[in-house]
Formats: C-alpha cells, structure tokens, sequence
C-alpha cells in the first residue's frame, strides 16, 4: 500500500510524462513517513521496474516507467468500476470467423470449465464481431478487467489457454464475451460465445451490426 501510495504521488508530480526532481525526505514529510521507509520503498520501486532514479544536483531525478503507468492506469480502471459500476455497450458488424471456435468450444474440457462458471454449455463455435473505432477501446477497458477466468489445460501434450469470460447480452440474447489470453484476431475483433447458434438465433449475416452490452 505505501509503495502505491508513493507511485501515485510521483504521478501526481509529473512523474508520467517527465523526470522530476524529489527527495525522500520531502516525501517522507508529505505522506507522513519517515526518511528511511521511503528511501527503502523507493528501491523496492526502482527493483521492480516501475520507476527510474538518477541522482541529480538536488535530490534524485525521478520517472515513472512504463510498467508503472500501466499499474496505475488498470488501478484507475479498478477503481472506477468499484465506485461507477456501469454496463459496457459495444457495436460492430458480425463477420466469418476463422472456424477454430468450433474445435476449441467442442472440447469437453472447454465445454464443462464453461458450464461451471458461465452456466450453460456452449454452442461449438464463436459469433465474431468487427468492432467499430469507438468500441475498440471498450475492448481494450475488459481487457484489464479480472472477468470469469476459464482456466486452461493440457490434453495430448498440447496445452490450451485461459480464457477471460464476461457477461452479456447481445441484441438481449444472453452469452459471453471470451477474450482468450492467446488469439488468432486483432484488438478489433470481439468472440462471443453462447448456449445458441447465435446466428441462427438472431438471424444475423456478414455485415449486420450488433450492440453487445457486457453486464
């Protein structure tokens, strides 16, 4: 908690976007600590990749790496959705897959992790949506999100992946956004699976547009 609480005071200083110049007595004034404990968190900090320190003419010179921006950014996400709890609404156009949903959902592996978890058995094979520009961005959100996690396995020496799973409705048809950890598709390409041949079901072809709303 203090090494967050500390990142997060970098941030708000300009850590993100440049070096700043901070010593760990200063913090330690500002957040109450004691000289020692933030010099300690600060190395445990610079261990742990999510920040770079030089020393400078005054204090250290001080920036938040990468790492520790996407830390920040999915604690932003987290926290956004604990205290602003709000359906996901996304849009695109249903398009042919690549076929291998079918293999993969006709696993009995796949098939009973699902059951336990989403409730209902899937049908073999996967609704592929064409994300429109504004809803890849939702995507990416559900990405950092936990979700429903389908651990993976291995059968005849091969092994196949967790899959994150989430809730929705798709033109109010129940189902499940699946984003599998490792994917044949783009960040634009959205799976959805379902106890239907969600198709056939809706009536969709190649090019009909569709809102996904995630629950």
């Amino acid at each position: 908690m203090k090494e967050l609480k500390i990142l997060l005071v970098l941030g708000k200083k300009g850590a993100l976007e440049k070096k700043i110049s901070i010593s760990t007595s200063n913090l330690g004034k500002e957040l109450n600590l004691p000289q020692q404990t933030v010099s300690r968190i600060m190395i445990k900090l610079l261990k742990g990749g999510l920040i770079t320190r030089v020393k400078g003419i005054k204090g250290y010179l001080v920036s938040i790496t990468p790492k520790g921006k996407s830390l920040l950014h999915d604690l932003d996400i987290a926290l956004d959705d604990v205290f602003k709890p709000k359906a996901t609404e996304i849009r695109g156009i249903v398009i042919e897959g690549l076929k291998d949903g079918r293999y993969y959902l006709g696993l009995n592996e796949y098939k009973q992790k699902i059951k336990k978890r989403l409730g209902f058995v899937p049908y073999p094979g996967t609704l592929n949506v064409k994300l429109n520009p504004e809803s890849i961005e939702e995507k990416e959100r559900l990405q950092r999100k936990l979700g429903i996690e389908i651990e993976g396995f291995k059968k005849d020496d091969r092994i196949f992946g967790p899959i994150k799973c989430f809730e929705c409705r798709i033109n109010r048809l129940k189902g499940s956004v699946i984003i599998p950890k490792r994917s044949h598709y783009g960040s634009d390409i959205l799976e959805i699976i379902s106890p239907f041949e969600l198709r056939k079901k809706l009536n969709l072809k190649n090019g009909d547009e569709v809102v996904i709303n995630v629950e």
